[in-house]
């Protein structure tokens, strides 16, 4: 596999795999060039966008299919792909359909997915992911159960009920190599209510979810300032005072570590009670990765890490190995 870095989407608006040193040193790949559901918070998607806009100025950022025939000729894959990097694999009906012709291929060659949507689990591809589930690594992003908050900052994503009932859907499928819940990315002062975590974690662990993903999110400092202007998103906005160090690099604000540190240790007890356990993002905030928490959110790295730790006791992940 070539580890070139090709930054973003090509001038060709042809989907493929591709290095991404900034989602947790991942090989990544997206259907399409923006993201149908909008989220407020989004960073990776209107990247992406203006990116492309820099070679393209008649592109109007709107969200367009990519082509597949590139990634059709392809004969070398890596051993795991996480779809979507800036953009929901179950984003409309058309990147369904594209998402299901990649994953079939990908399992072709055995490959591990990390899938990871805020989108509806049509039967198309859960048959898809029925073919070869051991390789399946699905994480469904259900920050919050709050319908006026969802309207507000994910405003096209599925319902809180329609999320949670992926879960359902997802774990009829025997032999699925992970099955989670993202509360990630949560907006402090409004997400991580006690009464919001207990309910997303529990709903979780009925439907068949075995772990939580928490993280809290990072904005650059143009949304924050907009959300200052918001007065349902200020409180949020407000406790993101602290350039934050991401694996990116970008100047990107979140809460300040120590207050960051306290909130996930609650979020952590509150999932303990309700009996689930939880691991936190270790990307978005470096210094995590050297707290008791569990930072690895990617599957796939996580049976690396623990098959090495056995091999060699005291192994500590450095993903670059996985390149």
């Amino acid at each position: 596999m070539d580890n070139k870095i090709n930054w973003g989407i090509t001038k060709d608006l042809q989907a493929d795999i591709r290095y991404e040193p900034n989602a947790c040193k991942n090989y990544v790949m997206d259907m399409s060039l923006g993201c149908p559901h909008h989220c407020l918070y989004c960073i990776f998607s209107p990247l992406e966008m203006k990116a492309y806009q820099l070679q393209n100025p008649d592109y109007k950022e709107e969200t367009v299919l990519l082509k597949l025939d590139r990634f059709l000729e392809r004969e070398d894959f890596p051993p795991c792909v996480y779809l979507s990097y800036s953009s929901d694999p179950l984003g409309n009906e058309d990147i369904i359909n594209s998402t299901i012709t990649v994953v079939n291929r990908l399992l072709e060659h055995n490959v591990n997915i990390l899938f990871v949507s805020k989108g509806i689990f049509t039967d198309g591809i859960l048959e898809a992911f029925a073919k070869k589930p051991q390789y399946i690594h699905v994480q469904v992003d259900v920050t919050s159960a709050d319908q006026y908050r969802n309207s507000i900052v994910e405003p096209y994503a599925a319902s809180y009920e329609e999320r949670m009932n992926n879960v359902k859907k997802l774990a009829s499928i025997k032999g699925l190599g992970n099955l989670n819940v993202r509360i990630d990315p949560m907006l402090p002062n409004i997400d991580d209510q006690p009464e919001n975590i207990k309910k997303v974690a529990g709903d979780a662990l009925r439907l068949g979810a075995t772990e939580v993903i928490a993280g809290y999110v990072l904005v650059t400092g143009t949304v924050k300032q907009a959300w200052m202007k918001n007065e349902f998103l200020r409180p949020c906005a407000e406790a993101l005072s602290e350039v934050t160090p991401t694996i990116s690099g970008q100047q990107l604000f979140s809460l300040p570590f120590d207050d960051k540190l306290e909130r996930l240790t609650r979020v952590e007890q509150l999932c303990k009670e309700v009996g689930i356990k939880m691991a936190c993002c270790g990307c978005k905030d470096m210094r995590l990765k050297q707290t008791d928490f569990e930072w690895i959110c990617h599957p796939f790295n996580r049976q690396m890490r623990e098959k090495m730790m056995k091999e060699k006791p005291g192994y500590v992940l450095e993903t670059e190995h996985l390149k």
